[in-house]
This record gives structure tokens, sequence and C-alpha cells, in this order.
């Protein structure tokens, strides 16, 4: 005699898969979500406490996206009673003319979602705290922010708990048989059935599902914190930031919150790793260039008081898959968010609780479909 079966199974509780949960649950489905570690583990790429947050991008489509995913973490926020969501406005920097610069204003302008271009004057009359020279462009764009990360996804569970998800944490799944009928999620020496399966297992996706050859890389990323100067770089005196160098660097800072301080990283660039032999430890080479930057940006933070180690897991153009398995319809995946995703996290919840509920979903998914 066969199991319980599940309306929905979802595999990896980080952003994605929280979210997701959440929504099915909400939705009325029985849904039963498992995670290989502990809720909230800092071995993926969803810890930490902030994420930024906004509608700037040079694809016209992710600002569109954008639009609802606000909306949804303010009904998060409204139905949980915590605030997740930090709005400062943000600095954008980039050399004189730079086509990035260009792209995001243009995608803006086309969303109806106001920004403006600053000179230096304006910025530092604004925000003393930057270093800027007369021959760069500033991009303001005032709905910026960043996420309370970490605990958007342990509110998005304990919500899916209230709405009867079952949620099994250190289950690491060996094999997903979705040859079956009802599709078969192993792991160790427990079978569970689900009528949909839904893969949010980020870096882990192709060793779970090597059947697909997906363009998916994992890479170490390191950020640094700032702990000095906390006054001057509260969110309420200090925004978001990002530049683009001339060398096609992408360097972002979000204003100091919680334990850790401010945060300043540099987007992309890490080695290529295996998620489950990644070296923990940050590069002191890393933190000085790190450090250098800021020196010439924003003196008044001093020196780097800490850093740490985290995974992308991208795709070659950076845009994400949402889509189901080439062989079977009732398997699900979203992966590939890393370095600009966690704020769609709202968003992509919805999308893959309205896949698994229907079939189709009101968003336009054909930018993140495998087969692109």
């Amino acid at each position: 005699m066969q199991s319980h079966i599940y309306d929905a199974i979802v595999i990896g509780a980080g952003g994605m898969g929280s979210a997701t949960a959440y929504h099915l649950a909400k939705s009325g489905a029985d849904v039963l979500v498992l995670e290989q570690f502990q809720r909230g583990h800092t071995f993926g790429s969803s810890h930490g406490e902030t994420r930024i947050i906004r509608f700037f991008y040079d694809k016209s489509f992710y600002t569109e996206l954008m639009k609802t995913a606000y909306s949804e973490w303010c009904d998060l926020e409204s139905v949980s009673g915590k605030q997740l969501l930090f709005i400062t406005g943000s600095v954008n920097l980039g050399e004189s003319g730079n086509p990035y610069m260009i792209s995001v204003r243009q995608s803006l302008d086309a969303a109806g979602v106001e920004s403006e271009w600053w000179d230096a004057k304006q910025l530092t009359e604004r925000f003393s705290q930057f270093r800027v020279s007369n021959d760069m462009d500033i991009l303001w764009q005032k709905d910026t922010g960043f996420l309370y990360a970490s605990e958007c996804v342990l509110t998005h569970l304990q919500l899916a708990e209230q709405h009867g998800a079952k949620i099994r944490e250190e289950t690491h799944v060996n094999h997903i048989d979705w040859e079956m009928d009802v599709p078969t999620v192993y792991a160790g020496d427990s079978e569970f059935y689900g009528r949909k399966v839904v893969v949010t297992t980020g870096a882990w996706t192709d060793i779970l599902l090597p059947e697909i050859d997906f363009p998916l890389k994992v890479t170490r990323q390191q950020v640094c914190y700032y702990q000095n100067a906390a006054p001057l770089f509260q969110p309420e005196q200090f925004p978001v930031f990002t530049e683009i160098r001339k060398d096609g660097e992408f360097l972002y800072g979000i204003p100091y919150f919680g334990k850790n301080g401010l945060k300043v990283a540099r987007h992309g660039k890490g080695k290529r790793v295996f998620p489950d032999r990644c070296n923990r430890e940050p590069d002191a080479d890393y933190v000085d260039r790190i450090d250098v930057y800021v020196q010439e940006r924003i003196p008044g933070l001093g020196k780097s008081t800490h850093a740490e180690v985290c995974l992308y897991t991208e795709t070659p153009d950076e845009d994400f898959i949402i889509d189901a398995h080439p062989n079977c319809p009732d398997l699900l995946i979203a992966a590939g968010f890393s370095g600009h995703g966690f704020k769609f996290c709202s968003l992509v919840g919805r999308i893959m609780c309205e896949l698994a509920l229907t079939g189709e979903t009101e968003f336009d998914i054909s930018p993140f479909r495998i087969k692109r």
C-alpha cells in the first residue's frame, strides 16, 4: 500500500523553497518541505542579514517583475507583523557614459519608475560619506532598499507551517524518481510521494538532477563587513549603493544593519567550486582589495572587521531557471538565482505555486526556460 501522497514536495528550504512552501500551503495544498541542513543554515546562498531589493536593471523584464515582488514582500510584512523591507534609496555609480547605467535608466523610464541623474555636488550634499569625482554618472533611485534576508526565509517557513506545511530538516534527498506514476523522492531510508515535486536546491540542483544538462555554475563568493562609524551608516542616513568600474567590476554596499554591520562586496568573479567542498575561510587578498576600494570611495568606514563566504549558482546569461523537467511536467525547477535573485523570492514562490497547482502562471517566464 502506497504511503501518503502530498500535493507538493518542496526540496530545499532556502529563499525560493521557503516562499514556495508558504504560497502552496496558504493556497490549501498539502505540502512537505525537505531540507538537507537546518533551516537558516549558512552553506548555500540565502543566509545573511541583508539583500538588496531594487527596480533598476538593464533588462526591462526584471524591472516589471519587481513591481509585483515589492507588493508580495509588503503583503508578507502585513501578514507576519514583521518589518522585513527597509527602503533607503540607492546611489548607483559608474564612469561617465557607461552603457550599463544608460540601459538601467532606460528600463526605469520604460517601466514608469522614477530616477534622477545627480552630479558629484548633489551626492555629497545629500550623502557626505561618499567621495566621487566630477566625471562620474550618478543615478539616484528612491525605492531601493534591502530585505532582512534570513528573517524572510524563517518567516516564510513559519507561516507555511501555520498553514499546515510539514518541514523536515536534516533530510538529505538522494534521488527523485520522476518516471513513477506519482513522483517519488528518496531521502536516506525514507520515501515520499508528491503529485508535484518542486526543486529549489540552489548549488545542489545539477547534483540532484544529473540527467538535465543545466547551464549552472557554482562559485565561491565573499563579502566584507564594516562596523566602524556606525551612526553615519545606518539605513536612515546612508543608502544602498552600487558601482560599475571601468574594468567591468561591479561592487555594491548595504547600510549598517544587525550584528554584522555595513556590507560591501564584489558581485561575481568568484572561483568555481563544488558546494560540499568549498573553502569557507575568506581570502586575505580579497579583503584587502575591498578595503582599498572602500578607502577610496567611503573613507569614513575604515577597514573591514570581518568577512564571510557564500555560494553563487548562476547561468551564463545570469537569468533564472523557472521551468518543468523536460521529461516530467510534475517536476518543477527553480534555480540559478544567485547574485540578484533573493529580491524575487516572494514572487517566485507565487509563480511556483501557480505552476504546481494549475500548470501555468500569469507571469511571463519565457526568459527563464531551460532551453531558452
